[in-house]
């Protein structure tokens, strides 16, 4: 097993002191416990992958990088479980709403199957919509959905509500707490501004099976209007997959970390200096969006009921701030290129770069 572990070391390293290691650890592992020789292996290994023995804020700009990039592979494994879901049916709206209110004539019901998983401004992305998602409207980028709606109900929204939520429980649906938000805005300091007489709509979350159910009942304390909107609840394969995903993208970001911290701790220093420049700034452009993104989600998170958890991706700032994303790759690549620059090595140097 010890064997195995050496390969959290680079390979030149293992190559010139691996036997080494592994007598060593013979020597000692009868005598400690295996697994704490074993974490201890890893982590040896795992530090010698960084390079720059004297530097102790090399590690935390390797966890940095790491993170980060275990977040957004978790998050690209995770949208793949949502595109390989099952597809939303327009039929399953129309009988779902059938059997919420045979007795009521639907004055809107989408006819047709969304294109794909996700859509932006209603059709699947593409490269003729590269430029609203990179733009400022990569909001629009969300889950695909069938609406249907019912303009003439009972007067009396209390009832409407009640009649609902029961309804809903006899059909076999999980719902939430209704959820009221104003139906309008008005200046705090103006004088005709009253709170209290804005008139609140009401949203109900319904979830069965797979299917996720939002209602909406306008404001309109006279003829309601009622909204049917249904989408896809998280896949099951969703967080499994993004754990592994992270954990293979967090590996890779180390190890890549490392090739590059070790390519340029002998390099030119101004090579060392624009490569850490432009890590640096990348960093700064990846980890923004998240560190602005996610408190104000989980806020709304916390805030009001959900029957589904906001995709991973929204959590990073994605896709609304893609174009940062992009141009953070972009400053990668070219601190890449430059770590991959030949250089010369000093001739007493005993660690090759591998």
């Amino acid at each position: 097993m010890h064997r195995w572990l050496l390969l959290s070391y680079p390979r030149d390293y293992r190559r010139e002191r691996g036997a080494e290691i592994l007598e060593t650890v013979q020597d000692v592992a009868p005598t400690s416990r295996r697994a704490r020789v074993a974490a201890n292996l890893v982590r040896h290994g795992l530090r010698a992958r960084l390079g720059r023995p004297a530097s102790r804020s090399v590690v935390v700009w390797a966890s940095i990088f790491a993170v980060v990039c275990g977040l957004f592979a978790a998050s690209f494994a995770t949208w793949l479980t949502w595109v390989d879901s099952r597809p939303l049916d327009h039929d399953e709206l129309a009988g779902a709403v059938g059997h919420l209110y045979p007795d009521q004539q639907v004055s809107h019901l989408d006819r047709d199957d969304p294109p794909s998983a996700f859509t932006i401004y209603g059709q699947p992305l593409s490269w003729s919509s590269a430029s609203d998602l990179l733009l400022g409207d990569g909001g629009e980028y969300s889950l695909a959905v069938l609406g249907a709606s019912f303009e003439q109900l009972p007067a009396g929204r209390p009832l409407v509500l009640a009649e609902l939520r029961q309804r809903l429980q006899a059909a076999g649906w999980d719902d939430t707490e209704p959820v009221y938000s104003n139906a309008y805005d008005c200046i705090p300091d103006d004088p005709r501004c009253d709170p209290a007489s804005i008139p609140a709509d009401i949203t109900v979350y319904a979830k069965r099976g797979d299917n996720v159910l939002e209602v909406h009942i306008n404001a309109d304390n006279t003829t309601p209007v009622m909204d049917f909107a249904m989408t896809r609840s998280t896949p099951s394969s969703s967080s499994p997959a993004g754990v592994v995903a992270f954990v293979l993208g967090a590996s890779s970001g180390w190890c890549l970390f490392g090739w590059a911290s070790r390519r340029t701790e002998g390099g030119h220093p101004a090579a060392q200096g624009t490569a850490k420049f432009l890590y640096g700034f990348a960093m700064f452009l990846w980890w923004a969006p998240i560190l602005l993104s996610a408190p104000q989600l989980l806020s709304h998170q916390l805030s009001e009921p959900h029957v589904r958890w906001h995709p991973l991706w929204e959590w990073l700032g994605q896709p609304v701030m893609s174009l940062p994303f992009l141009l953070g790759c972009l400053m990668l690549t070219l601190a890449l290129g430059l770590a991959a620059l030949p250089h010369r090595q000093p001739a007493d140097r005993t660690l090759a770069h591998g």
